[in-house]
């Protein structure tokens, strides 16, 4: 056992030039997210505001509290609705997308590339101040639209019945644009001679989509929607933005429901109750993805 451990340090030590390299990245990683991670996970055992003096230990009071509260139970299955709506359809128009801008030319895909790729370098608090303009009730945009064709003008924000919708709207346009971006490079990675082995068998367009393209783009297919999935549970600048979590919480999240808990109400440690479910939930996800992905064949 000694020797092995002899042996470990000198293996450090001989590559420690590629340790220091890479010791900036771990030492962020260590203090702004484990770091603050473990404190929240501590702090959700108290029930603490901002004065430090204050804290009562809870222990797990304040998970089973959270549990009755029916606020925290609109937010997380109004989470779990977020990833079932948009990351499907992120998924879906993206792959269409790129398997029609595919076989244009280099030029022609570097242009779409860029224009589905520019809402998601402006963000979400750009295109949500865009987006509340379109959604104005009295002389918005879409609302115009659809009294074109007789349809009377819709509260989109302020019904209960759309504003889960809009916001899953605005969403997807910022977050389409990076899995579009990835299937155009799992496409041209692709062997082409398996695709020329298709046309000789007589395999027509959708037959090769279907049965060799897809098959083939599976890993990038799991990578983005594990990352889309993990994207998606974390939105909250577009809520806030348009709908501050209402009307009657009908589009609130569970990282929206933290910032109002923490830092409107002041609640930290409600707030980092909140966080750890998230974290548990998210790390159940990712987990079943990533045994998925292990199964994929390459």
């Amino acid at each position: 056992m000694t020797a092995k451990l002899t042996g470990l340090g000198r293996e450090i030590w001989r590559n420690r030039a590629g340790y220091l390299f890479i010791a900036p990245g771990y030492l962020a990683f260590v203090v702004f997210m484990l770091i603050p991670l473990a404190a929240a996970a501590g702090l959700s055992f108290y029930k603490a505001s901002f004065v430090i003096d204050q804290r009562q230990f809870v222990g797990l009071e304040q998970y089973a509290r959270l549990f009755r509260d029916a606020k925290f139970q609109k937010a997380l299955v109004n989470t779990i609705k977020y990833v079932l709506v948009v990351v499907p359809v992120t998924l879906g128009l993206s792959l269409m997308i790129s398997l029609l801008v595919h076989p244009r030319g280099i030029r022609a895909q570097s242009f779409y590339r860029g224009a589905f790729y520019l809402p998601g370098v402006a963000g979400g608090v750009i295109l949500s101040v865009v987006w509340l303009w379109i959604f104005n009730p009295t002389f918005g945009l879409l609302n115009y639209l659809l009294g074109l064709v007789g349809i009377e003008p819709v509260l989109w924000l302020a019904s209960t019945k759309t504003s889960f919708w809009a916001v899953s709207m605005v969403v997807l346009t910022f977050t389409i644009g990076q899995p579009i971006i990835l299937f155009l490079a799992g496409l041209a990675n692709l062997n082409q001679d398996i695709l020329d082995a298709c046309v000789v068998d007589g395999a027509n367009n959708w037959q090769r989509t279907w049965f060799v393209t897809l098959p083939l783009l599976r890993p990038v297919i799991l990578f983005v929607i594990a990352t889309q999935t993990i994207g998606v549970f974390q939105i909250w600048e577009t809520i806030y933005m348009l709908t501050e979590g209402g009307p009657s919480n009908s589009s609130t999240s569970l990282v929206f429901l933290i910032y109002q808990t923490a830092f409107i109400a002041g609640r930290y440690g409600k707030a980092s109750a909140i966080g750890v479910v998230l974290l548990i939930l998210v790390a159940i996800v990712t987990f079943g993805q990533l045994r998925l992905w292990d199964r994929t064949e390459v």
